[in-house]
């Protein structure tokens, strides 16, 4: 699901985007002290400039469709979080927006990007869906703006054959039908 945006009364830029469970780290997930809510997913929202974030937990329902107006409502509603800037700096780089998609004839997946599991220092895109993980070594920078095919065909690029169902016409290509 892409990043939706969005100006509230003042003016101010925002950007949304919805967390769910498989896009956290497996073991995390699990955890006792996530309230019961976050177990359900949440809305981040924070203003393009990263000084202020916002959660909205539980989801509110069609929140995609809603009109600025009102989605800027819920902010003085929701838990403030810490922002992503520091005095004197800029947003904090490793922080980046999870991504949510169908992928054709599957399930859903999360994407966001991860510290790699074992090089220090640097970062994965991680697909999660289900209890299904699967990191990307190498992506594009715009991955973020990718629409949802574009992620698919990440996810099938980084995926061992048997995890996925392949696409409809990706199929018939194989079998030698398209």
């Amino acid at each position: 699901m892409p990043v939706r945006e969005f100006i509230d009364d003042m003016g101010v830029e925002w950007r949304a985007w919805e967390v769910t469970p498989d896009a956290l780290y497996p073991p995390t997930r699990g955890e006792d002290y996530l309230a019961e809510c976050y177990q359900l997913g949440w809305v981040v929202m924070e203003t393009k400039s990263g000084d202020r974030r916002v959660r909205l937990c539980p989801i509110p329902r069609d929140w995609l469709h809603l009109a600025d107006e009102t989605l800027a409502g819920l902010i003085p509603t929701a838990e403030v979080l810490p922002a992503r800037t520091a005095v004197g700096r800029g947003p904090i780089a490793d922080m980046a927006p999870v991504r949510s998609f169908r992928y054709p004839g599957g399930g859903a997946w999360t994407a966001a990007l991860t510290p790699h599991p074992t090089t220090p220092g640097a970062r994965v895109l991680r697909f999660s869906g289900g209890a299904r993980v699967i990191d990307l070594d190498d992506w594009p920078r715009d991955w973020a703006e990718l629409p949802d095919d574009g992620l698919a065909a990440l996810l099938s690029r980084a995926a061992p054959p048997e995890i996925l169902p392949h696409p409809p016409n990706e199929r018939a290509r194989r079998d030698g039908r398209g």
